[in-house]
C-alpha cells in the first residue's frame, strides 16, 4: 500500500517538485504496469498545467504581496496558539481550563496550520476563528486572548483581500489559476497512488512491490523535508525575535 500523505502541507514549489518526482519514479516502471498508464498520463497533464499556472502567478504583481501577508497571518496564528499554550500553564483560577478549550479548537482544525498551503491554511484558520468566536468567546475574554485573536482575524482578512486581487489579475488575462490547478494535481496524484495500491492487492508483482517501496520512500523523504523546512523557518524567526539588540 502507498503511504498516506497530506499534500495540503506542501507549499507551491515543493508540490511541483513532488509531482515531478512521482512522475519520474512511475515512468521508470510503466512498461511493466500498463494498467496505470491513464493515471500517469493524467498526473503528467495536471502537473504541466500546475507548473504553468505557478510560473504565471510568480509574475503576477500581487503575488509577492500575497506571500508577505501569508507570512504575517502564519506569525499571528503561531502567536495566538503559543499564547493559549502559555495561558494553560497559569495557576490563576479558570485560566487553564479556558485555554485548554481554545487549544482543543486549534488541534481539531489545524495545529500546524502555519505549514499548510494557502487553501488549507485559509480553511483551517477560518474554522478556528469561527468556532472560537461562536462557542468560546467567554474563554477568549477570560485569558485576555482577544487582542491576539483579533490580530489573526485581521491578517486573515488582509490575506483574503490580496488573494482576491491575484485572482482578478489572472482572470483578466484568461489564464488558469493556481487555485484551480493545485487541487487538480493533488486529485490526480491521489488517484495514481490509489491505483497502484489496488493493483498491488489485485495482481501483486515484483514490479509493483518495487514501485510501492520507491514511492513510499519518496513520500516519507519529501514530507520530512517540507516539515523540516517549516521548522527551520520558524526557528530562524524565533531566533531573530529573541536576539538582543546591539548597543
Amino acid at each position: 500500500m502507498i503511504t498516506s500523505v497530506n499534500l495540503a502541507l506542501f507549499p507551491s514549489n515543493e508540490l511541483l517538485t513532488f509531482g515531478q518526482g512521482t512522475i519520474s519514479l512511475v515512468e521508470s516502471k510503466k512498461t511493466q504496469l500498463p494498467a496505470i498508464y491513464p493515471f500517469l498520463d493524467n498526473v503528467i497533464l495536471k502537473c504541466n498545467n500546475y507548473e504553468g499556472s505557478l510560473e504565471r502567478e510568480l509574475k503576477n504583481p500581487m503575488v509577492k504581496l500575497q506571500s508577505a501577508r501569508d507570512h504575517v497571518r502564519s506569525d499571528d496564528f503561531t502567536a495566538y496558539r503559543d499564547y493559549c499554550q502559555s495561558a494553560e500553564t497559569r495557576r490563576k483560577p479558570g485560566w487553564s481550563e479556558a485555554a485548554g478549550r481554545l487549544l482543543a479548537v486549534i488541534r481539531r482544525h489545524g495545529w500546524s496550520a502555519q505549514f499548510m498551503g494557502y487553501k488549507a491554511k485559509t480553511a483551517a484558520i477560518n474554522k478556528i476563528i469561527t468556532e472560537t468566536r461562536t462557542k468560546y468567546q467567554g474563554d477568549v475574554i477570560m485569558i485576555n486572548a482577544d487582542e491576539w485573536l483579533r490580530d489573526l482575524e485581521m491578517s486573515e482578512t488582509e490575506f483574503l483581500d490580496t488573494a482576491k486581487q491575484v485572482v482578478e489579475v489572472a482572470s483578466a488575462n484568461h489564464e488558469p489559476l493556481l487555485a484551480d490547478t493545485r487541487p487538480e494535481l493533488i486529485a490526480a496524484l491521489k488517484a495514481l497512488f490509489q491505483t497502484v495500491s489496488l493493483q498491488q492487492i489485485a495482481a501483486p508483482s515484483a514490479e509493483l512491490d518495487a514501485l510501492t517501496t520507491q514511492l513510499n520512500e519518496f513520500i516519507v523523504t519529501s514530507l520530512a523535508s517540507v516539515k523540516a523546512a517549516g521548522t527551520r523557518a520558524e526557528n530562524l524567526k524565533n531566533a531573530a525575535e529573541t536576539k538582543p539588540a546591539a548597543n
